[in-house]
């Protein structure tokens, strides 16, 4: 078995020359316009080894130390790697194999050609010490195998691919490529696997605001191959892929389009009025959400069930302007998204004339929710029995983390660590895109009733594989630093109950929702908001999750006991004792759920500001979620 000493030399020797590889084949299709999806194509497989790659490589950008660690842990899947390494570059430095498989044939570029230029020979030249690298390769080769490696890098640097060929061989290069990621993921341990996952969102956008063409053509690619594929998860990957590019481009659709200070066109059936709908008092959720019932959509006579948020509408900004903001957020949220990022899909908005005190947003519900919804008329029709809204609404209304906490027995830890993992790694993903959501909390998390083996909704059983995130009417573009997204009023956010009235409120401090919020931005509102604010809020949720209490029944009800007007904003010293509390309770979790989830949670809810890579951190914990098991 080969040295792992040597694996890992070897190893970090040969990713600058797949990476060339990788170049020259791009510089092959970039040049005729022709083949142009064969670029997109193999750019997005590209990016996907550099997301692989980037796992590797440590504060120094070196591979060394963390490519020793696991040739060391695990011998034989590090051998696995180099030995597709060393095909794939014995493939794509072999003449005759690139002449016969794949239609090209290499050739100098123009200003290093010589005289007596000899290409096919130079490279069987330089690239016969891979021949080399086998069972049987050890730290002794190592000085020679470093020259060769050297020598064979300037030989790729000075020559180009040339087309002999028809476009199906072609094909096969990109397969080639396909080919190679997949079987380094087989060799590759889950957490890599998981973080390369992450990171790979990140790698497509480069180049977003100054090059947006690049990922629209990544995003055409990943769904080439999603129809390509036969393999249900690769299916997926790359169906996510194309939808995250989507999301994230119309996030930058509109960062333009308000700096010019428009709004994205909407199409005039997408904004209803109160007729449209019944809202039926079985449905309310709560002083901003109600589902509702959608009559004669999409078609008349039918009728889908969807959830309402209501915007207010401060005295003091114009309703006309408003709903320009609010048709921003509706093309963003309107738009194909992976199933990680967990956010509803917006239907359209709801706007009076006669009402100009609030706008609501209208969100698609899950597919046997929304149909099959009764009409508005209760009783027999056409010698059906239709049930009355109050039947359907006890079938179909979603309970929310929170009421969860306070009315049922704690859920089995492995349910608990894969929200933990689906929310975190839902907050990576939209700050990704460059979304914050600005209002995570525990009661804008609901669980709707699973689906019957009939279709039909089971309120007996909730769907935890599905959470979904509502409280949108506050998210808004990471880019913005004041925007016409942004809620004036925050009739939640700041309120706290005059003593005594806790049981006409029917909820302590209504249910403690300042304290999701970062307490260096509750000193002052008015700080532009930041992607940590969010982390935090998730951090808190986690916490709930984790103590199976609410953040108000934490020490002993600390937080709750806290109460004021609400009229009155909250003072620096209680903003500071929320906050240590929050912090103790955090220190608990070990216990309960383990130090590694505890850790997580703590990082979260750290309160000074964090410098450096947030992405990356976030990255990070969601790939430490991803090892807490019942």
């Amino acid at each position: 078995m080969a040295d792992p000493t040597a694996i890992t030399a070897a190893l970090t020797g040969l990713f600058p020359l797949v990476k060339e590889v990788f170049l020259m084949t791009q510089v092959l299709f970039e040049a005729d316009k022709k083949l142009r999806s064969f670029w997109a194509r193999v750019e997005l497989q590209r990016a996907i080894f550099d997301a692989w790659e980037d796992g590797w490589l440590d504060a120094r950008d070196k591979p060394d130390d963390k490519i020793k660690a696991y040739a060391f842990e695990k011998p034989l899947l590090a051998r696995g790697i180099l030995k597709e390494f060393v095909s794939l570059l014995k493939t794509l430095s072999d003449p005759d194999k690139l002449k016969k498989r794949y239609g090209l044939r290499p050739d100098r570029i123009p200003k290093y050609a010589t005289r007596n230029d000899d290409v096919p020979r130079d490279l069987r030249y330089y690239s016969d010490y891979l021949s080399g690298v086998d069972s049987r390769f050890n730290i002794k080769g190592l000085p020679a195998f470093n020259k060769s490696i050297n020598d064979h890098l300037n030989l790729l640097k000075t020559v180009r691919y040339v087309i002999v060929g028809k476009d199906y061989e072609l094909e096969d290069v990109v397969i080639r490529f396909t080919e190679f990621n997949r079987d380094l993921q087989l060799y590759t341990d889950s957490e890599a696997n998981n973080e390369a996952v992450q990171r790979i969102y990140e790698v497509v956008l480069t180049g977003l605001h100054s090059k947006p063409d690049d990922p629209a053509r990544l995003a055409e690619a990943a769904l080439f191959e999603q129809k390509a594929t036969i393999d249900p998860d690769a299916k997926r990957f790359y169906g996510d892929i194309a939808k995250f590019i989507g999301f994230s481009l119309s996030l930058r659709d509109v960062t333009v389009l308000n700096g010019r200070g428009l709004s994205p066109n909407m199409p005039s059936q997408k904004i209803f009025t109160r007729r449209d709908f019944s809202f039926d008092a079985p449905y309310k959720l709560g002083p901003h959400s109600t589902l509702a019932r959608l009559l004669d959509y999409p078609t008349k006579y039918q009728t889908r069930l969807v959830l309402v948020e209501w915007v207010p509408v401060p005295k003091t900004v114009n309703v006309k302007t408003k709903l320009e903001g609010l048709k921003s957020e509706w093309y963003v949220l309107h738009a194909d998204k992976p199933d990680g990022l967990l956010l509803p899909t917006a239907q359209g908005l709801v706007y009076d004339n006669t009402d100009s005190n609030f706008i609501g947003i209208v969100f698609q519900l899950p597919s046997h929710i929304r149909t099959e919804v009764p009409p508005k008329i209760a009783g027999r029709v056409d010698h059906r029995v239709v049930r009355s809204p109050k039947t359907t609404a006890a079938q179909r209304m979603p309970t929310s983390l929170r009421q969860l906490i306070l009315q049922q027995p704690a859920l089995d830890l492995g349910v608990r660590f894969k929200l933990a993992q689906k929310l975190l790694n839902s907050l990576h993903l939209m700050h990704t895109a460059g979304w914050m959501h600005k209002r995570i909390r525990a009661d804008n998390i609901l669980f709707f009733p699973s689906q019957s083996r009939d279709g039909e909704p089971d309120p007996t059983r909730l769907d935890f594989e599905n959470p979904f995130l509502a409280g949108f009417h506050s998210a808004r573009l990471e880019i913005e630093t004041s925007s016409v997204l942004e809620v004036a009023a925050k009739p939640l956010e700041h309120i706290r109950p005059l003593q005594g009235l806790g049981k006409v409120l029917n909820q302590p401090r209504v249910v403690a929702l300042d304290a999701y919020q970062h307490p260096e931005y509750r000193y002052n509102v008015n700080l532009p908001y930041r992607n940590q604010y969010d982390l935090y809020g998730v951090g808190a949720v986690l916490l709930e999750l984790g103590l199976w209490e609410t953040l108000e029944m934490l020490e002993k009800g600390d937080i709750g006991r806290r109460g004021y007007d609400p009229r009155v904003v909250p003072t620096k010293d209680d903003i500071r004792k929320d906050g240590e509390t929050v912090e103790r309770a955090g220190w608990k979790l070990d216990r309960i759920m383990g130090s590694t989830y505890g850790k997580v949670v703590r990082e979260c809810l750290a309160l000074k500001p964090m410098p450096g890579d947030l992405l990356g951190l976030e990255r990070t914990l969601v790939a430490r979620l991803a090892h807490c098991q019942a």
